[in-house]
């Protein structure tokens, strides 16, 4: 073989390790911005919601008018969807009739339904220790242990899992049960929504008097940030 022969030899197999090389580089990159994304995707979700809670308890003091939010479903077990009919994960009305249930004419604000498949309801990594985020309701049931109720640790009046809560006048959070509707106590809204990317979990966690944290797992801690 002629030196010119291996030379066009050599930068052939040379060629082919750099294009083998920018193959695996591009596939890391890819799979780190997805996570990234993901993650982006979840933390945007949970401060939404933060967002709705927060916007609850303003407009019930505001207008004197309770102000439900919902996650996943709504009481009559009915999937949650906006004025406009598109289903949404997170619903908040303004509950003019005050019987707890999502009439035309009430609805307020919502967080959009994720349809990428990214982001799912509940924990992935806190649930492999069972750790509920800082203050949650002890009373709750951990998502870990239950998909039903993935989304959050409210309960109704009677301790019953839930998946809402009410915001009163007087700005504070109650557990609610309906038919007909009736408001649990002082601190009975307490409670979390937990949110997860996959490679990181979310949580807001709402306190008895209305205030409204987010905390996200931390891995190499196994610990909620507080």
């Amino acid at each position: 073989m002629s030196p010119q022969a291996r030379s066009r030899g050599y930068t052939l197999i040379e060629t082919m390790i750099v294009v083998a090389v920018i193959g695996i580089m591009a596939g890391l990159v890819a799979t780190v911005f997805a996570r990234r994304t993901g993650d982006q995707r979840a933390k945007a979700a949970v401060r939404s919601v933060a967002d709705l809670m927060l916007l609850g308890r303003t407009e019930a003091i505001r207008t004197g008018t309770n102000h439900v939010l919902y996650l996943q479903q709504d009481p009559a077990d009915a999937a949650l969807v906006d004025g406009g009919g598109e289903s949404v994960a997170a619903l908040l009305i303004a509950d003019a009739d005050g019987d707890g249930l999502p009439d035309a004419g009430e609805y307020k604000a919502a967080v959009p339904f994720d349809g990428t498949g990214s982001l799912q309801w509940g924990s992935t990594f806190a649930a492999a220790v069972t750790t509920a985020a800082p203050n949650d309701n002890a009373a709750g049931v951990f998502p870990a242990t239950d998909p039903d109720f993935a989304c959050c640790t409210f309960t109704d009046p009677a301790a019953n899992p839930s998946r809402w809560v009410v915001f009163l006048p007087d700005g504070m959070p109650r557990a609610f049960s309906t038919g007909p509707f009736a408001a649990g106590a002082l601190g009975s809204g307490r409670g979390a929504v937990y949110v997860s990317s996959g490679t990181r979990d979310y949580a807001v966690v709402l306190a008895p008097l209305g205030g409204v944290r987010v905390h996200s797992w931390n891995r190499g801690a196994s610990a909620w940030t507080n």
